[in-house]
């Protein structure tokens, strides 16, 4: 009669994960794949064994190392596996190195399989995506680790969506080791999904009016949420500047069935903080900072900033006044700014002040949706053109960014299209449309390695380009465009050799980078394009570089030489700030 054997995994998986003691013989496991020989290493090292006792045959010893090596390839479906040694050099009482030979013999394959959900979770599309992704299909080698991760998975599930009540109905393996063959069962009832009931803010002390602060929460009474729309909201509310902390605690009533309360308790942050830096950048060299924010002008969540900039080539004010729409305060905004911006390169000055009034609105908690009006007064000399400007130009941006980690990403994206007009016709000095686009795409090579890859386009049309400030002209070179060449310095040029800058631009960067210690990692990249008006002259440069992951974010060093021109140069960039 075949012999059924039940056993509980999860104890098995346990002992993957315990650490092994020191002892004095050195198992060597040849023919094993690196997870199994490790397994087996873990096991033999909570027993001891004598050396002289280990070259007996059939002795005590004897079985029980091939008992512990049996069940260290359990979770790998190796249910008969055979072992000899054929190894032991004796150095006194213990022994050096011990050599196994393991024959795993045929891998048991599951037979029988009966997994389901029941409940309201049946019919939850992220549990059905769950049955349908998991490895213990019929015929399929039996792999406890892959059943360990499904009831995972679906605990997780519950505790994400809010199905409180979840439970195992039944959960088994059954394993006949004779026939290699094993059937797996899983019942999950899910009971039912909990509804909000309602959200209780508090905020302590209270600075902002309560019914105002009820309208940063997008959730309604009765819907179903997930923890991770809690932790969206949260890093919503955090990044409002309002709040010092945001504490969320769920309450339960049993005498209420399947709803939940949810308590939002919030700490005010500081009304006024100011920030002064000191930083560097070969494309500007030093630069300095302040920036003063008063976070609540009053009930109604208003705030302002002024910010003031100075480097080497530019001089910058900036002050925005922002308003909360009074509906969707975490939504949707409104702006107004002024600023003034001197700037003087090698080749272009100018001297520009905006005023500007804008909407921003986000979409399903990703998009950022800005549309703006400005309007703008730019004297600028290229050279040849030397001409005051004013503008009025309404446009439209849209922006994502994705990423598993911002600190330091391994997978993410950011994109970001922006419109703007101008029309002789309404108070402006030129007419012309404008169409950006940027793009930052980030994957993991391997396990610790990235790809950086970086996309710059634009293009202008325009009734009068020499008229049109260069606030709104194309040029490239730098430390965020194409390394290796000066700041600004590709573009179009007049006769006199005088930067006139382009209508159209293109630009583009792949780089490497590979570790090379815990915080830091070296890089190797090529960034290429233009920035044209009627000829497309393409130019490229190589380079290498360090980075330094800080606690203020990525340090970047870089060595960059053009392909195309100044052959015999080298320009060193140094840049710091995130990568999305």
């Amino acid at each position: 009669m075949m012999g059924l054997r039940f056993f509980t995994p999860a104890v098995v998986l346990l002992m993957l994960l315990c650490p092994a003691q020191l002892v004095a013989i050195e198992w060597q496991v040849p023919g094993l794949e690196a997870e199994q020989a490790q397994n087996v290493r873990l096991f033999l090292a909570n027993k001891n064994f004598n050396c002289q006792s280990l070259r007996i045959p059939n002795s005590q010893q004897q079985q029980a190392l091939k008992q512990q090596v049996r069940l260290a390839l359990q979770p790998f479906g190796y249910f008969n596996a055979r072992t000899q040694l054929l190894e032991a050099k004796a150095a006194d009482k213990d022994c050096e190195s011990i050599t196994l030979q393991v024959d795993l013999g045929p891998v048991t394959r599951i037979t029988q399989v009966n997994i389901e959900v029941t409940g309201a979770g049946a019919e939850d599309a992220a549990f059905v995506a769950a049955l349908k992704a998991h490895g213990l299909q019929r015929g399929a080698p039996l792999r406890q680790p892959e059943y360990a991760k499904l009831k995972r998975q679906l605990t997780n599930l519950a505790s994400e969506r809010f199905y409180l009540d979840a439970q195992f109905i039944a959960q088994q393996m059954r394993v006949q080791a004779e026939n290699n063959e094993a059937a797996v069962e899983l019942s999950f009832h899910t009971g039912e999904r909990y509804r909000l009931r309602s959200v209780i803010i508090s905020e302590e002390p209270s600075h902002l009016s309560p019914e105002w602060l009820q309208r940063l929460v997008p959730f309604k009474t009765g819907a179903h949420i997930s923890r991770d729309d809690l932790y969206r909201l949260k890093q919503k509310l955090n990044a409002t500047g309002y709040f010092a902390q945001v504490k969320f605690d769920t309450q339960i009533d049993e005498w209420l069935g399947a709803q939940f309360d949810l308590h939002i308790k919030l700490t005010p942050a500081a009304k006024f903080d100011y920030a002064v830096g000191l930083g560097f950048s070969t494309d500007a060299g030093i630069k300095t900072s302040f920036k003063y924010n008063n976070h609540r002008v009053n009930s109604r969540g208003h705030q302002y900033a002024l910010q003031v900039q100075a480097s080497e080539l530019n001089r910058e004010l900036s002050m925005n006044y922002q308003m909360p729409s009074s509906r969707r305060p975490g939504s949707k905004w409104y702006s107004v700014h002024l600023g003034y911006k001197d700037e003087e390169t090698s080749q272009v000055s100018s001297e520009l002040s905006k005023l500007g009034f804008s909407e921003t609105r986000i979409h399903d908690n990703r998009w950022q949706n800005i549309n703006f009006i400005d309007w703008v007064q730019e004297s600028f000399d290229t050279g040849v053109n030397r001409n005051t400007t004013q503008l009025v130009v309404p446009g439209t941006s849209w922006s994502v960014t994705e990423a598993d980690d911002l600190s330091r990403p391994f997978s993410g994206y950011q994109l970001q299209a922006e419109l703007k007009l101008a029309s002789d016709d309404l108070l402006s000095d030129a007419s012309f449309a404008q169409l950006t686009f940027n793009g930052k795409w980030i994957h993991r090579v391997g396990t610790s390695s990235r790809l950086l890859y970086r996309l710059q386009l634009g293009s202008t049309a325009s009734s009068d380009f020499d008229v049109l400030p260069t606030n709104y002209r194309f040029y490239a070179g730098g430390d965020q465009s194409i390394r290796g060449f000066d700041y600004e310095t590709i573009a179009p040029v007049d006769g006199n050799g005088d930067l006139v800058g382009g209508k159209h631009m293109f630009t583009g960067s792949v780089e490497y980078e590979y570790p090379i210690a815990a915080q830091w990692a070296a890089a190797v990249f090529t960034d290429f394009g233009d920035a044209f008006t009627d000829e497309f002259d393409f130019q490229q440069a190589v380079g290498l570089g360090l980075r330094w992951f800080s606690p203020i974010g990525p340090i970047r060093l870089d060595l960059a030489k053009p392909l195309d021109r100044q052959p015999d140069s080298i320009r060193l960039h140094i840049t710091v700030g995130p990568d999305l």
